[in-house]
């Protein structure tokens, strides 16, 4: 696996800067993060574990055939079928067609157990020309609400307009719709437990007719989901990597000091990255992608002491903003097949 892979972490955002108050420097962080990691791995994937003293697990590289919740069919190199059975449900996460590579455990009745697997961030549910033809009014919607994003909403408005011509509802109507979901929503689930508050990205995910009221209440064709979300980037000689993006830490005359520095071998930073979901008026997914954003810290001065850094210093630069709209909607935009971009590629434990 690719060690510029972003490390997923879960937590909201109101709770990374809420902890970031508590807990003094990076490794504190880090050691609280991969305690709970074990832990969650250990007692989610016992079965699997147990396959895997009697049979190692295996690797098949090939073309998603079907997708179902709980099954994947996978054509192999060599043209052989694999039916994998999943503990995660991927039916919107990865299209027919993509290239993934699979590890799994072969059990004694025949069957075969996923234990991880590598896809494109990036994945079409219909082919890219039809979305430009058939979707022309969308409304976007912010999932989550991290401080200092607004820029970056308002960029892939203007993006998608310009870009492609769409009619894209105005930012107050969206507004308006989360705050009449928020008001009428009794759905637990939803309430983000480090804050009480309520997560509107998780709501998106588990209310299968939200979608559709959406795009009903705003009259438009399709609804473009936009979360960020805060993940650990892998450092290597001050250069961070994570999702597709790359960033360096420091300026060139820090970097000359890497020998000596905590950075000069791997390590780990916190880091924003952007999920992108767009559906149709039906609530049926029609195109994804995940894309690194921006890092949280970078280093201060010449030492290795890190600092904040607010989305809104990395955003207002027009460029950087300009940039990553560029890469992220490159696919939608030309109509290009999308490859699998070094380090995009997410790999799920299975449970």
């Amino acid at each position: 696996m690719s060690s510029d892979r972003a490390k997923r972490a879960g937590g909201s955002w109101q709770g990374f800067w809420a902890g970031r108050q508590r807990r003094g420097g990076i490794r504190a962080r880090l050691t609280g993060l991969l305690v709970l990691s074990a832990g969650a791995f250990l007692s989610q994937s016992a079965p699997a574990s147990r396959g895997a003293e009697k049979h190692p697990a295996r690797q098949a590289v090939g073309l998603v055939m079907e997708v179902e919740p709980g099954r994947l069919t996978l054509q192999g190199t060599d043209g052989r079928q694999i039916i994998l059975t999943t503990f995660e449900d991927y039916t919107d996460q990865v299209p027919v067609g993509a290239k993934v590579t699979a590890w799994y455990y072969p059990q004694d009745g025949g069957e075969n157990v996923l234990k991880s697997l590598d896809y494109p961030a990036e994945g079409f549910f219909v082919p890219a020309e039809t979305i430009r033809q058939d979707y022309r009014k969308i409304i976007v919607l912010p999932g989550s609400s991290p401080p200092d994003t607004d820029d970056l909403y308002e960029g892939i408005r203007e993006y998608l307009h310009s870009s492609l011509g769409w009619y894209v509802a105005p930012a107050f109507l969206a507004a308006e719709i989360r705050k009449q979901t928020e008001r009428t929503s009794s759905t637990l689930d939803a309430i983000d437990p480090a804050t009480g508050g309520f997560d509107f990205g998780r709501y998106l995910g588990q209310a299968e007719a939200l979608i559709p009221r959406v795009a009903s209440q705003a009259r438009v064709d399709a609804v473009l989901q936009v979360d960020v979300k805060q993940v650990q980037a892998t450092v290597v000689r001050f250069v961070a990597s994570w999702d597709g993006a790359e960033e360096s830490l420091a300026g060139p005359g820090t970097r000359a000091l890497a020998r000596f520095s905590l950075f000069s071998k791997k390590d780990e930073v916190p880091a924003a990255t952007v999920v992108l979901k767009l559906w149709d008026a039906k609530g049926r997914l029609l195109w994804r992608n995940r894309r690194g954003l921006a890092l949280l810290e970078v280093l201060a001065g010449k030492g290795n002491r890190l600092e904040e850094r607010p989305l809104s210093e990395y955003l207002g630069n027009p460029q950087n903003l300009q940039d990553w709209l560029d890469a992220a909607f490159k696919s939608l935009a030309s109509g290009g097949e999308p490859g699998q971009v070094k380090g995009a590629a997410g790999r799920v434990p299975s449970r």
